[in-house]
């Protein structure tokens, strides 16, 4: 369990008072270094000891050594105080973003119906930074993010990996959909029901056809047969036709289902998560960065029915 009055004590100044009499070996030199007085180093340096519950120095004089201990903090504060320079740099340049390149990868349903009218808003604000889309199944985002191909990646699927994190971005709501004047329409479908129709498919690989197979495991339908188009926008032409039923992204077919071209079978829609996805190792652009910040801003707010400006 993490001790908050020992992480409380571990402020930014304490740290690196510890961290310039460590790499000096003198409490009189950090001081210089720090334009401190002596005293006030020695009782930032007590108040972590104090704090951490035992002691970080083997000597004092006449050249400070470390312990055990205050080699392993030594190490962690090296690594914190040059983080915290990273974000100050980061944020110095993000004060003057008026050019950039930006590499996104998505999913065939992110990058061809979620992400636009948000990527049109960002490059509204900032007209310097280009956007390069490309669009894929989730496996070939998640190897384009892992390559260094992608700055972000955007998954409809968990695919965190050795080289790279996931972090939750938006909601998908994936609905069962039917012709308008079909008999399903607007109404409840059992799994009898279900038994007679057939089920338009994403193609195999694709992440919505994960989730529709998974559903319909758990849910227990089983249509009598089933054809595989390929993209949505065959199926969603297909369920226009009357070829079958097909699982699609409100996404999607949002436009459709308000002016009644199609209609939505209640009671069987599939939520989903998708996710950003970025290198671990890989220190981001502020262009990427800023266009990771505004993709999750934006969601925040298009979720609180706010406009993004």
């Amino acid at each position: 369990m993490i001790r908050e009055e020992a992480v409380g004590a571990m402020d930014l100044g304490a740290l690196r008072a510890f961290y310039q009499v460590a790499r000096l070996g003198s409490f009189s030199r950090a001081a210089g270094v720090l334009h401190r007085s002596q005293p006030a180093i020695s009782r930032q340096i007590q108040g972590l000891e104090a704090a951490l519950g035992f002691p970080l120095l083997a000597e004092r004089r006449p050249r400070v050594t470390l312990n055990e201990a205050g080699r392993a903090l030594y190490a962690y504060s090296e690594r914190i105080l040059d983080l915290c320079g990273e974000a100050v740099q980061t944020m110095d340049e993000l004060r003057s973003l008026d050019r950039g390149r930006v590499r996104l990868a998505a999913g065939t349903t992110p990058g061809g119906y979620i992400l636009p009218a948000i990527l049109a808003r960002f490059t509204h604000r900032h007209p310097g930074i280009e956007v390069h889309l490309t669009v894929s199944r989730s496996a070939e985002v998640a190897r384009q993010v892992s390559g260094g191909e992608a700055d972000i990646g955007v998954l409809s699927e968990d695919m965190a990996g050795q080289d790279f994190f996931v972090q939750p971005f938006v909601k998908d709501e994936i609905w069962l959909l039917a012709p308008p004047d079909h008999r399903l329409a607007h109404q409840a479908a059992h799994a009898l029901d279900f038994a007679s129709e057939t089920l338009l498919l994403r193609e195999e690989g694709s992440g919505s056809r994960r989730a529709v197979a998974a559903y319909l495991q758990r849910s227990g339908l089983r249509p009598a047969r089933s054809l595989t188009l390929g993209c949505s926008e065959g199926i969603k032409r297909g369920v226009a036709a009357g070829m079958g039923l097909g699982f699609l992204s409100r996404s999607v077919v949002a436009d459709e289902v308000s002016r009644g071209a199609l209609a939505v079978v209640p009671g069987h829609s599939i939520v989903r998560l998708l996710h950003l996805a970025v290198a671990r190792e890989a220190r981001m652009s502020p262009a990427a960065a800023a266009l990771r910040a505004f993709l999750q801003q934006a969601v925040s707010q298009d979720a609180q029915g706010q406009p993004s400006s």
